[in-house]
């Protein structure tokens, strides 16, 4: 599943899309309470630029963990802890390391019942010393509790037993007890014939070792057609507009001429329409519409375009949620932090687009209200469009009513105006 995840361009665009679109606005830390401790961010921070031995940062590697969720629907998050024996057996752990695991190696440690906790126990401390029964570690006089093994990962010829706050698991798709069922999984021939449409284009155009048509001519004199190809052959070298006749002998009424194809064209093979007719469908199965993925025929009007980008909003804002309510919750209490959380931002478009549309509708209603004869002010001062209120007063005005007052009152400003001017002409009189 991962090999073709990576290796066809059509499930691992629209993956791609997704993810970045999820971490396109970065993570933000942001306080729950009023007076939050800053020093719980202390140690949390670093991790934000370098989560493990590998240099990565924290968010590529919730990247690649995301990957693995919308591939394979099964995302691993290994919480590296460094425990510490504090005496009466009592441990405390430090976090040393965040890292994704790879999901082909991870599984669930169950017993032959299905169920996990049961088969396997391990010291937290004395990592190599697991039992299949629970009690205390033994081995220098530890006299720790035993952990029961909720995970194991293959490495190395070996397997390493990890416990359930150890190891963050994720399923999107298909969320069961234990494994998610791959997206993959449903669409597997969609994705086969990518692969064998890729390759036989390949063939197509870089191995094709065989004419793409051949004549074949049905005569009784093969040797005089043999001459007159060679005759044509010279006299197209000489003139290349030369038009050629050729004689095809008829004894018989069998002479004649057919051309077979060997190979057929894409328009006849009708390839490209059904290229695009699975590609659509293959990212409709993570909700990315064509629009995301480069292709301009999508791009058909606006009212169609926005709705394709409302589609994908929703898909991120999905997939956000699963990070605000079963991810950073883990990572964060693996840190010893209540005091602030971790968001995503919403996607852009949707948040700005939404904000703009409920500011244009207020705009509509208080037009509709003056119209009607209300008084409409504006709330407050100073604030942002989207954040505009408005304060309606007064009573319903009669449209004729309304209408009269207005010609009214635009009356009497044009008497005021004639007075205005009639006094005026009156002062230069007397000043003459």
């Amino acid at each position: 599943l991962q090999t073709i995840t990576f290796s066809v361009q059509e499930i691992r665009g629209p993956l791609s899309h997704i993810t970045s679109e999820v971490f396109r606005r970065g993570m933000k830390i942001v306080p729950t309470v009023k007076n939050p401790d800053k020093a719980q961010l202390t140690r949390f921070s670093k991790f934000l630029s370098d989560a493990n031995v590998f240099d990565q940062s924290l968010e590529e590697v919730l990247r690649q963990f995301h990957f693995d969720v919308n591939s394979i629907d099964d995302g691993f998050l290994y919480l590296a802890k460094e425990y510490t024996d504090m005496g009466d057996g009592k441990v405390t752990a430090k976090m040393q390391e965040i890292r994704r695991l790879n999901p082909a190696l991870m599984e669930f440690d169950l017993d032959t019942a299905g169920l996990p906790k049961n088969s396997h126990f391990l010291c937290p401390i004395h990592r190599e010393n697991i039992q299949e029964t629970p009690g205390k570690c033994v081995k220098d006089a530890c006299d720790v509790e035993l952990h029961p093994a909720m995970y194991k990962y293959y490495h190395r010829n070996k397997h390493m037993y990890f416990t359930d706050g150890e190891v963050i698991h994720l399923s999107k798709f298909s969320p069961t007890e234990t494994y998610g069922w791959s997206p993959l999984l449903t669409i597997f021939e969609k994705a086969l014939t990518l692969v064998g449409m890729d390759k036989n284009l390949y063939r197509y155009f870089f191995e094709r070792k065989m004419p793409a048509a051949m004549l074949m001519v049905t005569t009784d004199d093969p040797e005089s057609l043999r001459r007159e190809r060679e005759h044509i052959a010279a006299q197209t070298r000489i003139d290349p507009n030369y038009i050629p006749m050729v004689a095809v002998s008829a004894r018989n009424q069998r002479g004649r001429v057919d051309l077979v194809r060997l190979f057929h064209t894409l328009q006849e093979m009708d390839y490209l329409p059904v290229r695009d007719e699975i590609r659509e469908r293959v990212a409709a199965m993570w909700g990315v519409t064509p629009a995301w993925q480069g292709a301009p025929e999508s791009f058909g009007g606006l009212s169609s375009q926005t709705q394709q980008l409302v589609v994908m909003s929703r898909v991120v804002e999905g997939d956000q949620r699963l990070f605000h309510e079963k991810v950073f919750p883990q990572l964060l209490k693996a840190f010893g932090i209540t005091d602030w959380e971790i968001r995503l931002p919403n996607p852009e478009e949707k948040a700005e687009n939404t904000r703009l549309s409920f500011a244009q509708q207020k705009i509509q209603i208080v037009n509709q209200f003056a119209q009607l004869g209300f008084d409409v002010k504006l709330k407050e001062q100073g604030v942002d469009i989207w954040d505009a209120d408005f304060i309606v007063s007064g009573e319903y005005v009669p449209t004729a009513k309304l209408a009269g007052e207005q010609l009214a009152v635009g009356i009497e400003q044009q008497k005021q105006q004639m007075q205005e001017q009639q006094e005026m002409v009156d002062e230069d009189v007397e000043y003459e």
